[in-house]
């Protein structure tokens, strides 16, 4: 048998169904094979970022192994960002490259290119994946695929690169002559087991709160133990937060869900966050966002429990825990929930009570933008957008700029969509590929994205596949003229010298509407908050795909949020979780603070 005809094969009994690339010589078998397979779907992008980013979006739309192919050389180190920003985000990837001829590989001979298109793409990577490896023996190719495969879906999931040179890939093999991967044998089935003692402990710890909540991240939805997490706050009458990552375990008009804390973020989640007595995160890494780089501030009023299967991201917190458990949230969960099984629920109705008041007082909907807006209001368009989505739709979340704040703010998610984005790079480029791949992984279910203008332009080819698939989705861009971010930016830091933010400062953008028109995708606009509900009828009455324009203003801010404040003595500093811009009155701030602390202001 041909390696590459084996390597497919192999994909194929680990149950993938389906893999991103963009064709090249240097993977020239691997193309012919993985075209023969009748299991799986070639899904051929136009850029290699795309197909790396496509693989990302469909583990995380999914949980299961996300697959891209491509060339060497340049078609290999085009791949890496969606490779790292799968690791970081612990998304299960596998990137299979093609490689020159083991015989024109540099080696050790001191040069810095041999092969053609050759490029050392596997000691790249090897720092930012679980495992990074090239196959220049045929024997092993049971042994480096299996594991890679292993490595990306156990423990802490992420991405895993396996390099096949073209002289590998064509050779035959025996499969008897076959080297097996033992899980076991190399150690790596250790788990992190927790005990019956840490989560005694714990509960005692929450039958002492009066102000208890859970904050759950990513790890609790990766780990398939959302619904026992819901199930264990409505039994206890405990208030829950989520990360951004993590907001698919509630409904967002569940009753005891308040939220997403951090900055930007909801006054109430974080006036919950700030106040309460305990909190038990699960699963969450508390990156500076969350935590508004102010880590020994954050829920300083709390006995902090953290439960992590990353010992390393507990320990570069500074924070005082109660207690840290390093555990997968899907055995602790679990636990955490049979054990729990007929414990009375919390004494938590004063709680609840503040909890559910502040959320109605201050929606995000109701905040006020720091200026005048002439055009969308786009928290309304949000909301709006909520009202014309199905309980099957799927939700990208755009990483970058005003588009990523608008979904992650205001969108009102419903049960059973599934919602993704891209936290940890929050690369620009991310939000088409990332609906093409979500899409793909969902069944073609209907998708819809938001985008900013500008990241629209680093992977606008991949509109294509949209329409020459028939790919069912919706795809809204703002158009601020620019990167509203760094604008923003520069009139708040540096007196509005705009440098390479729009037009005005050297950035130049294409027309949204002749780019529909040249990809054959229906085009419709928003001018202004007077056209966003019948516009959003046309848009949503069908499952064609769409690109429908948002015209805002480029001073839309992301609020509420941190900022710069000025004290008294006239110095400055970052304000507080618990004290967001655009700033309230103080005695206003205070009144709800005492409320959640349950005293009188």
């Amino acid at each position: 048998m041909k390696v590459s005809d084996y390597i497919i094969r192999r994909l194929e009994e680990h149950g993938v169904r389906d893999v991103f690339l963009l064709s090249g010589g240097g993977m020239m078998h691997l193309l012919d094979s993985l075209f023969q397979s009748e299991a799986i779907h070639p899904w051929c992008n136009l850029h290699e970022q795309a197909s790396s980013i496509c693989a990302s979006a469909y583990a995380q739309a999914t949980g299961r192994l996300g697959v891209c192919m491509v060339t060497s050389g340049p078609g290999a180190t085009n791949a890496v960002t969606g490779a790292v920003d799968a690791w970081i985000d612990s998304e299960p990837v596998l990137v299979i490259s093609g490689q020159a001829k083991t015989s024109d590989l540099v080696g050790d001979r001191g040069v810095r290119q041999c092969g053609s298109q050759e490029v050392d793409i596997t000691a790249m990577m090897r720092p930012v994946t679980k495992y990074a490896v090239s196959i220049t023996d045929k024997t092993l190719v049971k042994y480096h695929l299996d594991k890679a495969v292993y490595l990306a879906a156990h423990g802490r999931k992420g991405t895993v690169w396996v390099e096949v040179p073209l002289d590998i890939q064509g050779a035959q093999v025996e499969e008897s002559e076959l080297v097996e991967f033992d899980p076991a044998a190399e150690g790596l089935v250790s788990g992190c087991p927790v005990s019956d003692e840490d989560i005694i402990e714990i509960l005692d710890m929450l039958r002492a709160a009066k102000r208890p909540v859970v904050l759950a991240g990513r790890g609790v939805l990766f780990g398939g133990a959302g619904a026992e997490m819901r199930t264990f706050c409505h039994a206890l009458k405990i208030p829950a937060l989520t990360t951004w990552r993590g907001k698919m375990i509630f409904a967002d008009d569940d009753d005891v869900y308040f939220g997403h804390p951090g900055s930007p973020g909801p006054r109430y989640s974080n006036w919950i966050l700030q106040t309460c007595d305990f909190l038990l995160t699960i699963g969450a890494r508390l990156n500076s966002a969350m935590t508004a780089f102010n880590e020994p501030h954050f829920a300083c009023r709390a006995k902090h429990v953290m439960v992590d299967i990353d010992s390393c991201e507990i320990g570069k917190l500074h924070m005082d825990f109660a207690k840290t458990v390093v555990c997968d949230a899907a055995d602790f969960v679990p636990r955490l929930c049979r054990m729990s099984a007929g414990m009375e629920p919390l004494d938590t109705a004063d709680w609840l009570q503040f909890c559910r008041a502040a959320k109605a007082a201050y929606p995000v909907s109701r905040e006020n933008q720091p200026k005048p807006q002439t055009q969308t209001n786009l928290y309304r368009f949000a909301q709006e957008l909520s009202k014309c989505t199905r309980e099957d739709d799927v939700i990208v979340q755009s990483p970058t700029g005003r588009a990523c704040t608008v979904i992650g703010l205001a969108y009102e998610r419903k049960e059973g969509q599934v919602e993704i984005g891209s936290m940890a790079l929050g690369s620009m480029g991310f939000a088409i590929p990332g609906a093409i791949g979500a899409c793909i992984a969902c069944g073609k279910r209907r998708t819809i994205t938001l985008d900013g203008d500008g990241s629209l332009q680093h992977n606008l080819q991949e509109l294509a596949l949209i329409r020459g698939y028939g790919l069912p989705i919706k795809l809204f861009i703002v158009n601020n003229k620019g990167y509203s971010s760094i604008s923003v930016m520069q009139d708040n830091h540096f007196q509005s010298r705009y440098a390479g933010c729009g037009p005005e400062s050297g950035v130049f953008l294409c027309d949204a509407r002749k780019l529909a028109e040249l990809y054959g995708l229906n085009y419709h606009a928003i001018h202004g908050d007077g056209e966003i509900s019948q516009t959003l009828r046309a848009v949503m009455e069908d499952d064609e795909p769409v690109l429908c324009e948002i015209f805002a203003d480029r001073t839309f801010d992301e609020i509420p949020k941190t900022a710069s404040r000025l004290n008294p003595d006239g110095s400055m500093s970052s304000s507080a979780l618990e004290d967001l811009y655009p700033f309230l009155p103080e005695e206003e701030t205070e009144k709800w603070l005492q409320m959640g602390l349950g005293k009188d202001a």
